[in-house]
């Protein structure tokens, strides 16, 4: 099996909502499709918009997140609860725990401390091709293995879309709790 490789991705864009248990939430694109890392060889590389999707129909409610890519020597601060692969890229919800280093990741990225996520994979089929004279590697499938919250990040076209809490009332968000609210009353 192959050595679980990391690329670190830009985060931007904040907001904050909890959800019906209290758990706040870190949104971001953990793999942008148009963005091109420039690995220590010099050889480019990018991800097919479908490299992730067999990670994340088989096990993708069990990608956790990390602070860096602490995998083996801490617990996670958040689990994945939701995956949309969208033009821009795949787009992950995490859940986060409540524990302290769960708060202070939160609080890091509200405040724009810190402004990466990292996505840690094993490559399973790649394309070989040239780009503007360079070897570029292009990762048609990749097992996902999880996603670190970062300070330097790989991908610039990556960014937390959103740190925040369920609100049932918010119709963009919740639009079929948002309509039959008044039931509940």
């Amino acid at each position: 099996m192959s050595e679980i490789q990391t690329r670190h991705i830009e985060l931007a864009g904040l907001e904050t909502r909890e959800d019906d248990e209290g758990h706040r939430h870190l949104v971001g694109v953990v793999v942008p499709w148009h963005g091109t890392y420039t690995m220590p060889n010099g050889t480019t590389e990018s991800f097919a918009r479908s490299a992730f999707d067999k990670s994340v129909a088989e096990r993708g409610d069990r990608i956790p997140l990390y602070q860096q890519h602490a995998t083996t020597d801490t617990l996670p601060v958040g689990n994945a609860v939701e995956w949309s692969n969208t033009a821009d890229g795949l787009v992950a919800d995490f859940r986060m725990a409540r524990t302290a280093r769960a708060d202070e990741v939160i609080t890091l990225a509200e405040d724009g401390l810190v402004s990466g996520l990292s996505v840690g994979f094993r490559p399973i089929r790649n394309r070989s091709e040239k780009r503007n004279d360079r070897p570029h590697v292009v990762r048609l499938e990749a097992a996902l293995d999880h996603v670190g919250f970062v300070a330097t990040p790989a991908y610039d076209d990556a960014r937390v879309l959103a740190v925040r809490a369920f609100d049932p009332d918010d119709e963009q968000h919740a639009p079929r709790l948002a309509r039959w609210r008044h039931l509940l009353a």
